[in-house]
């Protein structure tokens, strides 16, 4: 039986996404507006959305992970790069192959969409993360620097 089945996002599959990436900012230790999570939902839910994304479900259907995405312009090329900025699986099903799934499912959205590239970033101690993407990805030792907004 395969990990989970990887789906577009659902209009009836909202609350089993708001604890998810609810979980996945718990564990950075951050949390947002409940206006962003309904400005993200609606544009997850659209075909083009500036944010896209995939749930992993379940044997039962019932969303378990979940990944978003975007493409953006680069000067390096003249095709657009994916940057798969949040994925999320649930620690109860951690390791059974779920999060590779959604990696590979934005993967191929980013091949069919013509990026010529996928990248995303983790926080240094995230292990158990860091762990699968040492499998399915290189870490070419790019460091990340934030600068703070006055806005």
């Amino acid at each position: 039986m395969p990990a989970a089945t990887i789906t577009l996002p659902q209009p009836d599959d909202y609350a089993d996404w708001h604890r998810l990436w609810t979980a996945y900012l718990t564990f950075y230790g951050t949390s947002r507006a409940d206006a962003l999570f309904q400005r993200n939902w609606t544009e997850l839910l659209k075909p083009d959305g500036v944010i896209r994304g995939f749930v992993a479900r379940d044997a039962s259907g019932r969303p378990i992970g979940l990944t978003h995405y975007m493409f953006h312009a680069t000067a390096w090329a003249d095709a657009p790069v994916c940057y798969l900025q949040d994925l999320y699986v649930d620690e109860s099903v951690r390791g059974s192959g779920a999060g590779r799934l959604l990696i590979e499912a934005v993967a191929r959205a980013a091949e069919q969409a013509g990026a010529v590239r996928l990248y995303w970033l983790t926080h240094q101690d995230n292990a158990t993360a860091r762990a699968l993407y040492d499998k399915v990805a290189a870490c070419k030792g790019f460091l990340r620097y934030d600068y703070e907004l006055k806005s």
